[in-house]
C-alpha cells in the first residue's frame, strides 16, 4: 500500500500537503515511525479517534494521524485551511455542494455524451454537464465575494484551480455547446412518429422512426389504441406502462422492464442519431479537447474535505458540551517544551456522551493541565484506581498527535514543541513461546525504545513493570525513569509503584536532562474520584476497596 501511495499520480489540488514533495516525505515518515512506535495507534486508540473525528473516512483519518508531521509548513498549511473553513462564511457548504455535484456527474457518465445510445443517456449526460457548469459559476461567484477573507494557501490554490478552468477556452466552448445542445433537444425535435412491429403474440420486436416534428404530438386515441388500452382513460404514459405490464412474460419467465424498453429504444435512437447527427456531433469535438475537468482531483478533495469537516463537527459538539478545542501553537523540536490547559480525552468524551444520553447517572468530562519544561519534564503519575490516570495519559498523547497533524486539539490552550516520535508502553497480552514471559517481553520492548528514543521524543507509559516482585519492579522502574530523564525525554509514567514517585527528588540527583516530578490523581474526602491531576506526593492508598464495594464484593 505504501508503494502505491508513493507512485500514484499526484493530485493537482491537495488540501493536506503544500506540495508533492511534502506529501511523499510525510508518507515515508509514517512508514518509518510505524517501525519505531508500532503500538502507538493501539495504545492511543487512534482507530476510535479517527472514527470520532471523521466517521465516513475513519481509516484515512487514522492513517493521517500516524504521520506525526514534524514539518511546521505542513502543520500550518492544514491549520490555516481549518481556520478558513471555520471563519469564511459559506465556504464549507459551497465546497461540499460543488464536490458532491461533480462526483454525481462523474458517476452519471458525462463523457458518454459523445456516444449516446439511448434518449435517457443523452439527457442524463447533458444534465450532468449543466450541473458542472452551475458548479463552476457557483465557485466563481463565491471567489469574487469572499477571496479577500481567505488566508490559507490551500483554499486559495483550490479557488485558483477553478478560476483557471473557468477562464479556459475549452470550458467556454463547452458552455456554448451544451447550451446549443439543450436548445436543440428542447425546441428542434419535439415529437417523432414511430412504427413498432409486433410478433404473433403482440410483443414489440422492432421499431423505427417514420417522421419527426418540431411541435409536440397531441394524443388522439384511435380504435386500435382503445383496444390496446381496453377502455382505460387515455394517457400519454399508458402505452409504455401497458407494454411493461402485458408483455413481460415469455415461457413463464418474467423479463426485466429495462430489457424490453431498451430492445425497442436503442434501434429508435440509432435512427434518431442519423437524423440529429448535427447536434449530437456538435460537442464531440469539444469533449475530445476538454478532458481536464479533473474528477480524480475532485475525488481526492472529497475525502480530504470530509476530514476537515469532521474535525469542525467535533469542535461544535465539544463546545455544546461546554468544552473547548483550540488551535495549538507549535515550537521547534529543539525547545522541548509544552503547556496544555484544559486538556480532555476524546475517547472518554465520546463514551461519556453516549452514557449520559442513556443514563440518569451523568459522567462528567474533567479537564486538566500539564506543563513540560525546565520545572518538569518527566512525570510519575500515581493515584486511586479508576481515578483517570490512563485517560489523562491518552489525552496528552492524542493532543500531541492532533497538534502535529495540523488540527485543533481538545484543550482550552495549547503550545507544544513538535516531537520526533511518540513512544508508548501500555499493558499487552502475554505472549507465548520461549523468552515470552510478560516481564521478558516488557524488557525487550524497553530495549527497542532505548535504542531509538531521543531528547525530542515523548514517552507515555501506563502500568509498566508490574510483573516481577514489588521491590524489583520499583528498582527497575526507578532506573529506567532516570535513564529516560538523562536523555532529556518528555514523558508521563502512570503507575501504582508509589515508591518511584515518592523518590522523585532523589532520582533527580542522578538524572539531569528532564526534571522528574510526582503528580497524582486526586480524590475527595471520602475517596470519591475527582479525576483532577495535580502536583504532589503520592498517596499511600489507591482506594481499591471502593472498587470492590462498587461491584458488591465485601470480604
Amino acid at each position: 500500500m505504501e508503494r502505491s501511495e508513493l507512485t500514484a499520480r499526484p493530485p493537482v489540488i491537495d488540501l493536506l500537503y503544500p506540495s508533492e514533495e511534502k506529501r511523499r516525505a510525510m508518507i515515508k515518515r509514517r512508514n518509518d515511525l510505524s517501525e519505531r512506535s508500532g503500538s502507538l495507534s493501539r495504545d492511543m486508540m487512534l482507530d476510535a479517534v479517527g472514527k470520532l473525528l471523521c466517521p465516513n473516512n475513519a481509516y484515512k483519518m487514522c492513517t493521517l494521524l500516524q504521520e506525526l508531521p514534524d514539518d511546521t509548513e505542513v502543520i500550518e498549511y492544514r491549520q490555516d485551511i481549518l481556520c478558513d473553513l471555520m471563519n469564511v462564511k459559506g465556504l464549507p457548504a459551497m465546497l461540499k455542494r460543488v464536490i458532491d455535484t461533480m462526483l454525481t456527474g462523474d458517476k452519471r457518465g458525462m463523457y458518454k455524451l459523445s456516444e449516446p445510445d439511448t434518449f435517457t443517456s443523452l439527457n442524463t449526460a447533458v444534465e450532468a454537464f449543466e450541473a458542472y457548469i452551475e458548479c463552476m459559476e457557483l465557485v466563481r461567484s463565491f471567489d469574487e465575494k469572499h477571496r479577500s477573507e481567505v488566508i490559507s494557501a490551500g483554499i486559495k490554490k483550490l479557488l485558483d484551480h477553478f478560476a483557471e478552468r473557468y477562464a479556459d477556452k475549452h470550458y467556454r466552448k463547452l458552455c456554448e455547446d451544451i447550451k446549443e445542445l439543450r436548445k436543440r433537444m428542447d425546441k428542434r425535435i419535439r415529437s417523432i412518429t414511430v412504427a413498432i412491429n409486433l410478433d404473433e403474440n403482440m410483443v414489440p420486436s422492432s421499431a423505427g422512426i417514420v417522421d419527426i416534428f418540431d411541435e409536440p404530438y397531441t394524443p388522439k386515441p384511435s380504435v386500435l389504441e382503445r383496444i390496446i388500452y381496453r377502455g382505460a382513460k387515455f394517457s400519454e404514459n399508458v402505452f409504455a406502462d401497458n407494454i411493461h405490464e402485458r408483455y413481460i412474460f415469455e415461457g413463464g419467465d418474467r423479463f426485466s422492464k429495462d430489457r424490453i424498453l431498451n430492445d425497442v429504444e436503442k434501434p429508435l435512437f440509432e435512427d434518431l442519431d442519423h437524423i440529429t447527427w448535427k447536434y449530437v456531433r456538435l460537442i464531440e469535438q469539444a469533449l475530445s479537447e476538454y478532458q481536464a475537468i479533473g474528477f480524480d482531483e475532485v475525488k481526492f478533495i472529497d475525502y480530504q474535505l470530509d476530514i476537515y469537516l469532521g474535525v469542525l463537527d467535533l469542535m461544535r459538539t465539544a463546545e455544546n458540551k461546554g468544552l473547548k478545542m483550540c488551535r495549538p501553537k507549535l515550537f521547534p523540536a529543539c525547545e522541548r517544551r509544552g503547556r496544555i490547559k484544559g486538556v480532555f480525552d476524546l475517547v472518554y468524551f465520546s463514551e461519556a456522551n453516549l452514557h449520559n444520553l442513556r443514563s440518569k447517572d451523568k459522567r462528567p468530562v474533567v479537564t486538566n493541565d500539564i506543563t513540560f519544561g525546565e520545572e518538569g519534564g518527566f512525570y510519575i503519575l500515581t493515584g486511586a484506581n479508576n481515578g483517570g490516570k490512563t485517560t489523562f495519559v491518552r489525552a496528552v498523547g492524542v493532543c500531541q498527535i492532533l497538534a502535529q497533524a495540523g488540527f485543533f486539539v481538545p484543550a482550552e490552550e495549547c503550545e507544544l514543541s513538535v516531537c520526533d516520535c511518540i513512544y508508548t508502553h501500555f499493558p499487552k497480552e502475554e505472549q507465548k513461546g520461549i523468552d515470552a514471559s510478560k516481564f521478558t517481553s516488557e524488557i525487550k520492548q524497553f530495549k527497542e525504545i532505548i535504542d531509538s528514543i531521543t531528547d525530542r521524543s515523548l514517552l507515555l507509559m501506563n502500568e509498566s513493570l508490574q510483573s516481577t516482585t514489588p521491590a524489583e519492579c520499583v528498582d527497575i522502574a526507578s532506573r529506567l525513569t532516570v535513564l529516560f530523564a538523562k536523555r532529556g525525554v518528555r514523558g508521563i509514567f502512570a503507575t501504582h509503584l508509589i515508591d518511584v514517585a515518592a523518590n522523585a527528588d532523589k532520582l533527580n540527583e542522578s538524572a539531569g536532562g528532564s526534571v522528574i516530578k510526582s503528580i497524582v490523581s486526586a480524590v475527595g474526602e471520602n475517596g470519591e474520584r475527582t479525576y483532577r491531576i495535580k502536583e504532589g506526593a503520592p498517596m499511600r492508598n489507591s482506594f481499591a476497596d471502593s472498587v470492590l464495594k462498587e461491584f458488591g464484593i465485601d470480604v
